[in-house]
């Protein structure tokens, strides 16, 4: 069996990954986190082995997904080429989210070779179509994609609306956290370190702070680092990769990315029709 493997760069509580796999298998293992693999492109007959649940029979259609919990013995094997994208969630992670949400020892991860998950399976090819510029390479972005798939690892133990209803950031707390931003915009940050300003858990902090401002903590960095982007590419002569590090963008290509979504142009084109 052949295979083509590309990884994004894992920032620890999350991993990126795209297979391509001629006909054939694998052979019993098993990873240290949670693993979502996600099919893509033509149906394929599987056969799929847990160690909880035996094996399945399947037909992979496009967005077919497959969740194998982490340090869970599982084997495959299919008759036909594939391609898959996919996940591996820190199981520590995990765990902390199940706390934040009050799960506790009720908290586990199910295996699953069947499913679809419309929302996961979006970000998944968005991910795939930014491979280049190597998404996970921001530590705030991780974070806040590992807590949105934690929560869907956990779903089989949520009753409806438990995770609703977060209390918005006071106005102080909110203060305090747009200034902290605002003083370390250059640096990686995380989800973390913006929450341990006010004292709150990552994932804690990313519902409340959704709640005060109407969006997560990630959107909210990105729009301060694409605006202080703009202001240099009109306002000074500096090389665009400079303004990329200075804006806390990773590399010329994430400021590009972020820059042509937000703004609908390049950088480049940008600084052409509006530098003083």
């Amino acid at each position: 069996m052949k295979a083509t493997v590309i990884k994004s760069e894992s920032k620890g509580c999350l991993g990126f990954y795209y297979h391509r796999r001629d006909r054939g298998g694998v052979s019993e293992h098993r990873h240290p986190g949670h693993q979502i693999s996600i099919t893509i492109g033509k149906p394929v007959d599987v056969r799929w082995w847990t160690a909880n649940n035996g094996q399945t029979r399947l037909t992979t259609i496009d967005g077919n997904v497959i969740v194998n919990p982490a340090g869970e013995p599982h084997a495959g094997r299919w008759e036909g080429a594939w391609e898959s994208v996919g996940f591996y969630v820190d199981a520590g992670w995990t765990a902390a989210v199940a706390e934040d949400i009050s799960l506790g020892g009720k908290a586990s991860v199910q295996t699953s070779c069947t499913g679809k998950d419309t929302a996961t399976y979006g970000i998944a090819r968005t991910l795939l179509s930014e491979l280049n510029s190597d998404p996970l390479s921001c530590r705030l972005y991780a974070e806040s994609l590992a807590n949105f798939l934690a929560v869907r690892l956990l779903r089989g133990c949520l009753r409806d609306g438990e995770v609703s209803g977060a209390l918005a950031l006071s106005a102080v707390a909110m203060r305090r956290v747009e200034a902290f931003v605002a003083d370390n915009l250059d640096k990686d940050l995380s989800v973390s370190d913006i929450a341990a300003v006010v004292r709150l858990s990552p994932f804690h902090f990313s519902r409340c702070f959704k709640a005060r401002a109407g969006m997560g903590p990630y959107e909210y960095v990105t729009r301060q680092r694409v605006e202080r982007a703009r202001q240099l590419l009109s306002t000074t002569a500096l090389p665009i990769t400079e303004i990329a590090y200075r804006s806390g963008f990773a590399s010329q290509s994430h400021l590009c990315t972020r820059f042509r979504r937000s703004m609908g142009t390049s950088p480049a084109r940008y600084r052409a029709e509006n530098s003083s």
